[in-house]
């Protein structure tokens, strides 16, 4: 690791999901590292990014820490309307998250998954799962991505359309905004939501280039990969910029059997070439331009019928 970075100008993340120790030890002080190991850190335990989150004011559901089985009990009792039990790190696309049904304690066993440890959340009923993505450079540039609206299966996310609108995203922008410039944060940060009655919940923080964002490979004039590099490189950020008035962008989630894939002239079809299809993985994904996102989300869904994976 030391001998691959010290060639290295520049370190940069596809994934939070990695020990940051090893990494600190090894990394040389010439090499730049966005977004900082500090804002890794904070984000990549769900406990610390909730307490990085309501220290910001950033609305985020009720939550709890969780380590035994009196904490599971005490969640039960202030969280009545049920609870979502989430391991605290390395938990993604569903792994390590199990929602608790009112009255319905989970076996205590659970906890032994993770030796992190987890947290609880309350469950929130939502209108619609919302995502935005915003990029800060090194000097200082601050853009926000078009707001999307996501759909879920299992878990993992299924499509994506936008652009969308709510009135609350100004104040959540100039919120994040305040977060990313006090961890001095570079790059791109994605951000999850719920649409509640109540207003914008944060769901979670993705510290990097995210699944939410992919429909910016084709339906933005700078996309999303470009924007991360440009501001770690702190290289100007261009203007958010639409090629169409609509976009949506769906997974191609395995099924574990013999992938056919459709060359439709519908969109752009972007190909992971991972070496094995298993139910549920991410193997590709499709982006669809059209006058709007829901026309441009009936194509894509259309589209996604041709495929055998």
């Amino acid at each position: 690791l030391r001998d691959f970075l010290n060639g290295a100008t520049a370190l940069t993340f596809e994934s939070e999901f990695i020990e940051m120790g090893p990494l600190r030890k090894n990394v040389p002080g010439s090499v730049y590292v966005f977004p900082n190991f500090e804002a890794i850190d904070r984000i990549q335990d769900r406990l610390t990014q909730k307490r990085l989150l309501d220290e910001f004011k950033i609305p985020t559901s009720p939550w709890r820490p969780i380590e035994n089985e009196t904490d599971l009990a005490a969640a039960e009792e202030r969280f009545t309307g049920g609870f979502v039990l989430k391991q605290r790190r390395f938990g993604y696309d569903g792994y390590g998250t199990f929602v608790v049904r009112a009255e319905r304690l989970p076996d205590p066993l659970i906890l032994e998954r993770s030796a992190a440890g987890f947290i609880a959340e309350a469950f929130i009923p939502f209108k619609r799962e919302l995502a935005i993505s915003f990029v800060r450079s090194r000097r200082g540039e601050f853009v926000a991505l078009p707001l999307v609206e996501t759909v879920q299966k299992d878990s993992r996310c299924f499509s994506v359309m936008g652009p969308v609108a709510h009135p609350g995203v100004k104040k959540l922008g100039a919120q994040v905004k305040r977060m990313m410039e006090a961890l001095d944060y570079v790059g791109v940060l994605a951000v999850e939501m719920f649409d509640t009655k109540s207003g914008l919940l944060v769901n979670e923080l993705a510290p990097r280039v995210h699944n939410s964002a992919h429909y910016s490979q084709d339906a933005l004039s700078c996309s999303q990969f470009e924007y991360h590099l440009r501001a770690g490189f702190d290289w100007p950020l261009p203007k958010v910029s639409l090629r169409s008035g609509g976009f949506a962008m769906v997974n191609l989630l395995g099924e574990g059997g013999e992938i056919h894939l459709s060359r439709s002239g519908l969109g752009n079809l972007h190909w992971y070439g991972k070496s094995e299809n298993r139910p549920g993985r991410k193997l590709g994904h499709i982006n669809v331009l059209d006058a709007s996102g829901k026309s441009a989300l009936r194509r894509a869904l259309k589209w996604r019928k041709e495929f055998t994976l």
